[in-house]
């Protein structure tokens, strides 16, 4: 068994409901979107394949309480359900970061698996790309996340959250380098229900790998 790494470090949570959280980062090789605007398109290629044990114990051998899952996509990854079972009955509690377009089911075996879903808004260009029925599969501590650059993309998020089951939070993100006063105030003049979250990450290192 193995999972295609790209990188793996210390950081902190830098977006969404767990932002500031100290956390260990698996960040996996490929993806099966290309979104206009990602910032991590250097893991569309090359990586380095760790057998899944190894990948796990550098995980359970780190000082954070918390594991995220990232990439990439990292649910596409051949191996993915055995790493989050292996990491989970040591019984660290990991965020996977997913975009929405893989089916989650079969990894949500554990309530020490949560997840940070991207619904991709229209400037992305991938925002057919979700699976509905994922929804019915979000519990406790999942959350979904918008990001948004214009005015398109925020009243394509409004209307997706008529769709979200009641109890599953939602966070609006303004695309890096977009004005988040707009969209701050935006949500309030329309009394939107949702989380305005910036990437902490981004405003305190910038943008470059590693963090």
């Amino acid at each position: 068994m193995a999972v295609r790494i790209t990188e793996i470090f210390h950081s902190i949570q830098g977006e969404g409901l767990y932002t500031g959280i100290p956390m260990l980062f698996v960040r996996t090789n490929r993806c099966n979107l290309r979104c206009t605007w990602c910032d991590s398109k250097y893991t569309f290629t090359g990586g380095e394949e760790l057998s899944t044990e190894e990948v796990a114990a550098q995980a359970t051998e780190s000082w954070e309480n918390w594991i995220c899952f990232t990439g990439g996509e990292p649910l596409i990854q051949r191996d993915a359900a055995d790493f989050l079972k292996a990491v989970t009955e040591a019984g660290r509690r990991v965020l996977v970061e997913t975009s929405g377009a893989v089916n989650i089911e079969k990894f949500t075996f554990s309530d020490l698996v949560n997840f940070d879903m991207d619904v991709k808004t229209p400037s992305s260009g991938e925002s057919g790309s979700f699976i509905i029925d994922n929804l019915k599969f979000l519990r406790h501590g999942d959350y979904l996340k918008f990001v948004i650059s214009d005015q398109s993309d925020y009243d394509f998020s409004r209307k997706f959250l008529k769709l979200v089951p009641a109890g599953i939070p939602a966070v609006f993100q303004p695309c890096w380098g977009t004005d988040p006063k707009w969209l701050v105030e935006s949500v309030i003049h329309d009394r939107v229900q949702a989380r305005v979250m910036t990437q902490l990450h981004k405003q305190i290192w910038g943008e470059i790998r590693g963090v």
